[in-house]
This record gives C-alpha cells, sequence and structure tokens, in this order.
C-alpha cells in the first residue's frame, strides 16, 4: 500500500494545479494499482479488488468454491474498487495535512526566531541604557 501511496502523489503531482484535488478515475486508480502491484501473473493484478473472485477460491466465506451469486459479487467487487479508490484519496488527503502541518511548523519556527530577535535587541537595549546613567 505505501508504493500505492508514493506512485499516486506522484502522479497526481504530475496533473495541473487545478485537477490535483479532484479524486482520481476508476480508470486512473486501476493504472495506479497496477504500476504499484507489478505486472499481471495470471490475468490477475495482486490486490486489486475487481479481480478478487478470478480464482475459484472464495476468500470471503473461506470455503473452497464461492457461494455467492453475480450480483453479489459485483456488488462486493464495487465495494472493494470503492474502498480502494477511497484509500487512495486518504493517503492523498494524510499527505496533504502532512504538509500543511510541516508549513505550519516552519511559521511557528520563523515566529520565535522573530521573537527571540526582538528580546535580545530589548537585552542589548536595556544594556546600552545601563551602561549610559
Amino acid at each position: 500500500m505505501d508504493r500505492y501511496i508514493r506512485i499516486s502523489q506522484e502522479y497526481r503531482s504530475t496533473l495541473p494545479l487545478e485537477s490535483q484535488d479532484r479524486p482520481f478515475t476508476q480508470e486512473e486508480n486501476k493504472n495506479l494499482w497496477k504500476q504499484s502491484a507489478g505486472e499481471p501473473i495470471r490475468g490477475s493484478v495482486y490486490g486489486y479488488p475487481e479481480k478478487a473472485y478470478q480464482k475459484k477460491k472464495s476468500w470471503y466465506c473461506g470455503s473452497s468454491s464461492s457461494s455467492f451469486d453475480g450480483g453479489d459479487r459485483e456488488t462486493i467487487s464495487a465495494m472493494e474498487s470503492k474502498i480502494a479508490y477511497l484509500n487512495g484519496e486518504l493517503a492523498v488527503v494524510a499527505e496533504r495535512e502532512k504538509k500543511e502541518r510541516r508549513r505550519e511548523r516552519r511559521r511557528l519556527q520563523q515566529q520565535r526566531r522573530r521573537v527571540m530577535r526582538m528580546i535580545s535587541l530589548i537585552r542589548k537595549v536595556r544594556v546600552m541604557r545601563m551602561v549610559d546613567n
């Protein structure tokens, strides 16, 4: 998942500024997932939700054959795709918040430096006044 986050952030940074905050399309999300997971193996992309039922084994109920009908499979696949999409969006939001925290931290550090310079100047002025008296 870390690789997916990194690749999706790199991709987002290549988009025009006005498009960087928009959610990924399903096709973009699928392509990013493929890039992060590597080449398909036997037609299946590791971990991509759409491919969850390509094998006969159902990992949802622990049985060796699926007990879901086509509608349930489509619903679950759609839900998994949405989860993968939302995880990608969450990673983008988390990165954006991390950058904002860094900016705020830098701003506070600059303010502290200014305050310390002012304190230093005030002390120098006091010393100069004491010397003059």
